[in-house]
């Protein structure tokens, strides 16, 4: 069973119970564990254990309060706090909300608005040292700030820079297309470069005869709502989205039927067959396995996985890019403090301290992406020694800078959630061939007909 974070009883306004604002500092604390205030995150299972533990360490040191980590796999996380929120359960006193998910937990009063906290803790909060970008869609609805975003998985792309170095394969790719061989900057060259570097076994790549088949591109086409964030660039890049700023059904406009056609016939031929199964672990093993040239566009934040190419695939050299036509999928995790939570307060502390710049520097030094300007530009982040690990911030201040005018309506949609998972598995009969993507987009349309009630969805912008 689905659940939605969207009801027919959805408040319209912040609830009238919101925590205290505090301006209390941090307690270098000597506290008995059994003063401990408990507070518990409910989160992504093995998603950044380690780094996750130490931050949890550190916030405890400095309150006398107890967090419990409570690790969900992420195919369940959705509905598992739904059902507690839903129940007012206070089983959790922060959840960790996808960006589509943000609207519908506001809207219908699971999440507690941090406005008066963050203007009572302006320094601590550091708002405004969010990424604007990621900030507007990731924390606002209605006038209000719902939480603070920790982690961002925002879109660029991948590409193996070897290939694209190497002389022969240069001057094999001019005489065949008519221009250089160079990182995909369109959709048109993106397919071009994918033809070329689609090879069989006992063909030559570099000069060197291959043992196994090579593909022009790692693809998420499986069962997995990665496929949409695949196709999103694409759609806004055409200048559509699947909901108008009127709420209007944009599913199969001329702008998403270009890009579902294009991703089925002009790039899914030339990606593994296993692309109809995997999301972007898969990807990323089919990278690191010597097996594809690129990728679409695709999650910034599998960096280190994709930089660990150089060492499993002899040769190989990484590159980034922003993302195909500059236009891609962006997108972060919001941590809210439920309206059920018994300890509203220490769960806003707890909050703040994790989105705060002092624990998003440790994250970003074990690997995770900020959300932080001033940690993206930090430079021990931006050295030769951290390439395997931040070479991406680079490049995502580049991708928020060029997605700063681009945002999806989507994300200020109460049924955004709802909506965002009857994606994936109806667009991938597009990409399995079940259906044609006329067909597939019908399908699409109907849906979000029947989830909305009707033509329109509720937008607030």
């Amino acid at each position: 069973m689905v659940l939605a974070a969207c009801g027919t009883k959805a408040t319209t306004t912040a609830p009238e119970t919101a925590a205290p604002a505090t301006t209390t500092e941090p307690v270098a604390t000597t506290c008995n564990d059994a003063d401990r205030v408990p507070i518990t995150w409910s989160t992504i299972a093995g998603f950044y254990t380690d780094a996750m533990t130490a931050i949890v360490s550190d916030f405890e040191a400095e309150n006398c309060v107890k967090v419990t980590i409570v690790g969900i796999d992420n195919a369940q996380l959705y509905d598992k706090q739904i059902i507690e929120a839903v129940g007012e359960t206070g089983a959790y006193d922060v959840y960790n909300i996808e960006t589509a998910e943000k609207a519908g937990f506001a809207e219908n009063g699971y999440i507690l608005p941090m406005d008066d906290y963050i203007a009572a803790n302006p320094d601590k909060v550091a708002y405004d040292d969010i990424a604007p970008v990621l900030a507007e869609i990731t924390t606002k609805y209605k006038g209000h700030i719902w939480g603070l975003p920790y982690y961002t998985y925002t879109q660029g792309n991948f590409f193996r820079q070897d290939l694209f170095d190497d002389p022969t394969e240069q001057a094999a790719f001019k005489a065949k297309y008519g221009y250089d061989l160079a990182a995909p900057q369109t959709w048109e060259q993106t397919k071009d470069i994918a033809e070329f570097f689609t090879r069989k076994s006992g063909e030559t790549l570099k000069g060197e005869t291959l043992t196994k088949d090579f593909y022009g591109i790692g693809l998420m086409a499986g069962r997995f709502q990665e496929i949409q964030d695949e196709l999103s660039g694409m759609i806004l890049y055409k200048g559509s989205d699947w909901l108008g700023a009127d709420g209007s059904i944009l599913v199969k406009d001329a702008g998403n039927e270009w890009a579902l056609d294009w991703y089925v016939n002009d790039l899914l031929p030339y990606a593994p067959p296993a692309a109809l199964t995997v999301t972007y672990d898969g990807v990323m093993n089919q990278m690191q396995d010597c097996q594809i040239a690129m990728t679409a566009n695709f999650f910034l934040d599998q960096w280190p996985n994709a930089a660990n190419t150089e060492n499993t695939c002899p040769g190989a050299k990484m590159g980034i890019g922003t993302g195909i036509e500059n236009t891609t999928y962006i997108g972060a995790f919001l941590m809210g403090v439920s309206s059920s939570s018994k300890h509203p307060k220490e769960a806003m502390d707890f909050v703040a301290y994790v989105a705060g710049k002092a624990a998003q520097t440790k994250f970003a030094s074990m690997g995770g992406s900020t959300t932080r300007v001033s940690v993206l530009t930090d430079p021990q982040f931006n050295t030769p020694e951290s390439w395997p690990k931040t070479g991406h911030f680079a490049y995502l201040l580049k991708v928020f800078d060029n997605m700063k005018n681009t945002v999806s309506n989507l994300f200020f949609s109460p049924y955004g959630a709802k909506l965002y998972n009857a994606m994936g598995p109806i667009y991938h009969q597009a990409a399995a061939g079940e259906k044609t993507p006329e067909a597939t987009l019908q399908e699409l349309y109907d849906e979000f007909v029947k989830i909305c009630g009707g033509d329109t969805c509720s937008v607030f912008r």
